[in-house]
């Protein structure tokens, strides 16, 4: 791809972002099961500023797999989400939506998937078809998956079991490992401020001074270009 014809296809997609995120806990044994925490840097927040809602928890050990729901992420700062699992996972991937108030921040509706850093950085000026193109009919289009969301976190069981597919078999190459670094990515339908620059990777930002009472990590703070279909 030219020069020309690569900047031309930056200046159609939408904007997003993704920051950087580390888990500040691990799995600890707790009453014959295992409580996993998960710590989160949403910081300079999302871009509605909104937090994210029906946050799914999808985690593996390679033999046993876990989805646990019905959970908030604050929409800007430090948090932690914690919850209990009947095993120790290996692997995990988290995905909720930052739903849109008219007159605050974007106003619009978002994705919010938590990732392995390598699949956020390959995703990067990719339409979500292209991430997400689906196998044998199966594509999940990005205003489907928020509708999914939504249903299955109150309960619905059709709903329940296609993000649960979603996230095995499309969100195959973002599972992370809970022990160490992974991403947010943001999905999102607002376009760019006029005459605003692309974004692009920031700098290591270091926390163990101000945050070493909670033991978390340094983190590296990142932006990102995303497109979601219509």
């Amino acid at each position: 791809m030219g020069v020309t014809s690569m900047f031309s296809r930056i200046f159609v997609l939408v904007f997003g972002l993704t920051l950087a995120v580390w888990s500040s806990a691990g799995a600890v044994p707790v009453g014959g099961g295992y409580q996993v925490s998960y710590g989160i840097n949403m910081t300079p927040g999302t871009s509605n500023a909104n937090d994210i809602t029906s946050v799914f928890i999808f985690e593996s050990n390679g033999a046993q797999f876990n989805v646990d729901y019905g959970f908030t992420i604050p929409g800007i700062g430090v948090s932690s989400l914690t919850h209990t699992s009947s095993f120790a996972p290996t692997s995990a991937l988290i995905a909720g939506i930052g739903r849109g108030i008219p007159g605050v921040g974007d106003g619009q509706d978002h994705i919010y998937m938590i990732v392995n850093n390598a699949f956020a950085e390959s995703i990067v000026g990719l339409f979500w078809r292209d991430v997400f193109p689906g196998s044998g009919g199966t594509r999940v289009r990005h205003s489907e998956f928020i509708d999914l969301l939504t249903d299955a976190s109150a309960g619905d069981p059709g709903a329940l079991d296609a993000v649960r597919n979603f996230a095995i078999v499309d969100a195959a190459a973002g599972w992370f490992d809970p022990n160490g670094q992974f991403a947010v990515s943001e999905f999102t339908t607002v376009g760019p401020p006029v005459g605003g620059s692309i974004p692009e990777p920031g700098t290591l930002v270091l926390l163990a001074t101000a945050l070493a009472g909670l033991g978390l990590y340094a983190v590296e703070k990142r932006r990102r270009v995303h497109r979601t279909e219509a």
